[in-house]
């Protein structure tokens, strides 16, 4: 019998969702990209097969994700700009209270739930609302999470970082973009054009080549 089977019928429009294993733990994602992140957790799963018969990689905005671009709402669209660190908190518990009943949260507690976000900008002083800066909503989210025993995975300043590492280790040039506290965000292609370099390049910028990653 089959560990995952699918509750409806997968189009684009309606994805494959998967059912929960009995005995098994899973790993919840809330991921501020949609694409890049997404993508390689799951070439995670593909390479190491064995990780995917006992721990699930599931996306805390799996129906949003994994429908296609060009079939998305316009809700799905919304939610899926909403990517700042304190707002992937609030996903997750949006989607536990939207599927308790389904996935039993109370009978595994081993369950984990993580928010996967860049420093980018976060670690700015720049003014969102009523005098609260970025940095003020990021030692919230990072306060939420520690409440509520969620874990949180943080690449400074980019993701791509973690591709980088699959091929070369950083330099010190790399290192240059880090956000700290002398050390402001900014944008640069730098780490895309790193891993085009290497002969490991993203495709459109933002979509993973599954064979560049093995075990």
């Amino acid at each position: 019998m089959p560990l995952i089977t699918s509750r409806i019928p997968f189009t684009p429009e309606n994805p494959y969702r998967s059912q929960r294993p009995s005995t098994e733990k899973i790993i919840f994602l809330s991921c501020e990209g949609s694409v890049t992140e997404e993508e390689y957790f799951q070439i995670v799963t593909d390479v190491f097969s064995e990780i995917r018969s006992r721990i699930k990689f599931i996306s805390v905005a799996e129906d949003e994700v994994h429908t296609r671009h060009n079939c998305r709402t316009q809700e799905q669209v919304e939610l899926l700009s909403k990517t700042r660190p304190k707002q992937l908190v609030q996903r997750i518990e949006s989607f536990k209270a939207k599927n308790a009943e389904k996935y039993e949260f109370e009978k595994y507690p081993e369950d984990e739930f993580w928010i996967v976000t860049d420093v980018d900008n976060n670690w700015s002083n720049t003014i969102i609302n009523q005098g609260k800066t970025l940095l003020d909503e990021w030692n919230e989210a990072i306060a939420l999470c520690e409440e509520k025993n969620y874990n949180y995975a943080v690449s400074n300043p980019f993701f791509e970082i973690w591709l980088l590492l699959h091929h070369d280790d950083c330099s010190d040039e790399d290192k240059r973009y880090a956000v700290t506290d002398v050390h402001n965000y900014e944008p640069t292609s730098h780490f895309r054009d790193r891993l085009r370099t290497l002969e490991f390049p993203l495709k459109d910028k933002k979509h993973i080549n599954s064979d560049h990653y093995t075990k």
